[in-house]
């Protein structure tokens, strides 16, 4: 059901009541444009009971089918293959698809049908919408086929489907009666109007018998032309059947003038007849046999295709062309079939003279003669051995992709131009935790984390589809909202049948351990590895940046340079592994003395340096500021800490050099402040000088 749809309808002894529901103008509304047919019914006690259906869908009905059963209004067969499917539906509680290839429907293209069940108030409906999906090339040919056979017809001819509606007509029945079949193709016969009012339930009653096999075949009546005059027609019923069941109606009508022009009729229908045989003959295999399988009669397209000559191959049995010795169940069923006046429908491969083998879309017939025996077996055959093997291809290949994308770590998607997911394999499941079913018919970008979907854009899909084959690293996210790195490429494919509209092929690999790794690698290149405190490298990196702000907000950075006093004595006293720890928990006492905005480097061996951000630019207010945290860290320096049971309570001289007065640079400005720091260690230990009291 579409968003919006509020209102829900509601049978009760066959009156209708709106619930807040749908009301007749909003299905109007929703589907009255559409050419697509849309059918909405409620379910009873056997059957189902049309409640609206849209204009498109209402012209392929004699009558009204509004409060009328399915079964009322459609043929036993067709509606219990269509309650099936309504029923498949209310069972599995989601919309069900299917199609039609019957070739006699009411249109002679594939019809998709989808239904959608919908449970309100403790009552089951159905909406059920079918379009036009395809045309089969199978049916397409053999229908282009029929209708030129049709067009060569001298006298007005129309088809009509087993429930009474217009199929097809002949340019000749379009020209006598001034109706065209793009107007009237799928409605019913009974509403042509050359048919009086009052003649309508004989002209039923002629074409239903003879639809039983039991009326006459042929009657004569009166009907008016498209120039206004009454003409005498002689209407004749020819069924056609499929697997024995009457599926349409051929009728002819023969206007009836005189003798001379009967005759001439005549001789028109028999040339036909014979061009009808010609055409066959030319464009299938027809091979013809006795009541015991003996070969009577093959046409030249069998000599070409088999390699037997006519002398070689009539007066041998059927079976000699037998290449897969069809089981004798198969053989049993066909002969079954023909025995009991049924035409046989199927494929079956035979084999040539020379031992290779052709596929055959074959149609096998029983003729009979007037006194309803069998006197000859009729088989038709199209030679399908290309498709086969096209089919055969395309199913390796579908079997290889099935292969590839069931087995692979990669995340392999498919798209529609607008982005929506037609194809997930099955990697989602097992690397996001994402089944099929919570992926097809969502937007992709949906899955990339939000981090990311401005990369996801407009001008991304445009170079796609201008044949550039797009790489980029994308965040995705997981059921459970985890987000893992992918490295994603995406192509566009063509879709071949509409043009300029593309599939879109979307293949991620994995790449989180990778990026761990560069991230681990990023942060070794610019931090000391026995403290982690940020390096040269990144002082040196991050101070254009700090400069750049401390100019902005008018503020000074203070560096400090700091060294350990006697710090060598350790590593001797105590050796290498107390040493390194007793330099982490310096460089832990220096972080925790300073702000947060502050910055603490080591630069090597006992040699750190302090970036004091946001001091003030006056002299006695930056020096005040930066004397504070001096104090902090070498309180802190004092307080010490032990390491496997020795104490230590560390000094440190520091040298101090300040943004922007002396130097503008951070190499500048540390040569200034370890100046500063020497002349400190000159003084004793424990002490901090500022470059500017050195100059003094």
């Amino acid at each position: 059901m579409r968003a919006g749809i509020k209102k829900y309808v509601d049978r009760i002894g066959g009156e209708f009541m709106t619930d807040q529901f749908f009301t007749q103008d909003q299905f109007d509304l929703l589907y009255g444009c559409t050419n697509d047919l849309v059918f909405f019914l409620v379910q009873n006690e056997e059957s189902f009971t049309y409640l609206y259906v849209n204009p498109s869908a209402r012209l392929i009905f004699k009558d009204n089918p509004i409060k009328s059963t399915l079964h009322q209004m459609v043929s036993a067969s067709h509606a219990l293959e269509i309650q099936t499917h309504y029923n498949q539906a209310i069972k599995n509680g989601k919309p069900v698809s299917f199609q039609d290839f019957f070739l006699f429907s009411d249109v002679e293209l594939v019809n998709e049908t989808t239904v959608q069940p919908i449970f309100h108030k403790g009552k089951q409906y159905i909406l059920a919408t079918t379009k036009e999906v395809s045309m089969q090339k199978e049916i397409e040919e053999k229908y282009l086929f029929m209708q030129s056979l049709l067009t060569m017809t001298i006298d007005p001819t129309i088809v009509v489907t087993n429930e009474g509606k217009i199929f097809d007509m002949n340019p000749k029945f379009e020209e006598v009666f001034g109706y065209s079949l793009k107007e009237w193709r799928g409605k019913h016969y009974l509403n042509l109007p050359f048919l009086p009012t009052e003649e309508k339930e004989s002209v039923e009653r002629h074409f239903e018998t003879n639809r039983q096999g039991q009326g006459k075949s042929s009657v004569l009546v009166n009907r008016l032309k498209a120039t206004g005059d009454l003409g005498t027609f002689l209407v004749s019923y020819s069924p056609i059947k499929k697997d024995g069941i009457v599926v349409a109606m051929y009728i002819l009508l023969q206007e009836v003038t005189d003798e001379a022009e009967l005759k001439e009729n005549l001789r028109n229908t028999r040339y036909i007849l014979e061009s009808y045989k010609r055409a066959i003959s030319t464009a299938a295999i027809v091979v013809m046999t006795n009541t015991q399988g003996t070969i009577d009669y093959v046409n030249d397209l069998f000599v070409n295709i088999s390699g037997y000559t006519k002398p070689e191959i009539i007066g041998q049995p059927y079976h000699i062309l037998d290449a897969i010795h069809q089981r004798d169940e198969f053989l049993n069923d066909l002969w079954k079939a023909i025995k009991t006046e049924k035409i046989w429908r199927g494929e079956i491969r035979n084999q040539t003279k020379f031992g290779s083998y052709y596929w055959g879309d074959t149609t096998i017939i029983p003729l009979f003669n007037e006194l309803d025996e069998m006197e000859n077996i009729l088989v038709i055959q199209f030679d399908i051995t290309d498709k086969k093997s096209v089919m055969t291809e395309l199913r390796n290949i579908e079997k290889t992709f099935k292969l590839i994308t069931e087995n692979t770590n990669d995340l392999i998607v498919i798209t529609n131009e607008d982005g929506v997911v037609l194809y997930t394999s099955p990697s989602h499941e097992k690397i996001l935790g994402l089944e099929k079913e919570q992926m097809l018919g969502r937007f992709y970008s949906e899955m990339v984390a939000l981090e990311d979907r401005f990369s996801w854009n407009k001008e991304l899909i445009d170079r796609v589809n201008s044949g550039e084959e797009v790489r980029l690293e994308l965040r995705l996210k997981c059921q459970n909202n985890d987000l893992i790195w992918t490295e994603t490429s995406i192509v566009a494919v063509r879709d071949l049948e509409k043009e300029h509209v593309y599939q879109h092929v979307i293949v991620s690999r994995e790449i989180s351990e990778r990026k761990k790794l560069e991230e681990r690698l990023r942060f070794m290149a610019y931090h000391d590895n026995l403290t982690h405190l940020p390096n040269r490298s990144f002082l040196l990196k991050e101070f254009p940046n700090l400069a750049q702000k401390a100019d902005k907000h008018h503020t000074s950075i203070s560096i400090l340079y700091l060294d350990g006093d006697d710090f060598k004595s350790v590593n001797d006293d105590f050796g290498h592994d107390i040493g390194d720890d007793f330099i982490r928990h310096f460089g832990d006492a220096i972080l925790a003395s300073v702000r947060t905005e502050d910055l603490v480097a080591r630069i090597g061996g006992d040699e750190f340096v302090i970036l004091i951000n946001n001091v003030s630019r006056d002299p006695l207010e930056r020096k005040k500021q930066t004397k504070w945290i001096i104090e902090r860290i070498q309180n802190s320096l004092k307080h010490g800490w032990k390491i496997r049971d020795a104490s230590f309570t560390p000094t440190s001289s520091i040298g101090i050099s300040f943004y922007p007065d002396h130097g503008l640079t951070i190499d500048e400005l540390l040569e200034k402040a370890d100046v500063a720091l020497y002349e400190g260690k000159r003084s004793g230990k424990n002490q901090f000088i500022v470059f500017d009291e050195i100059i003094n």
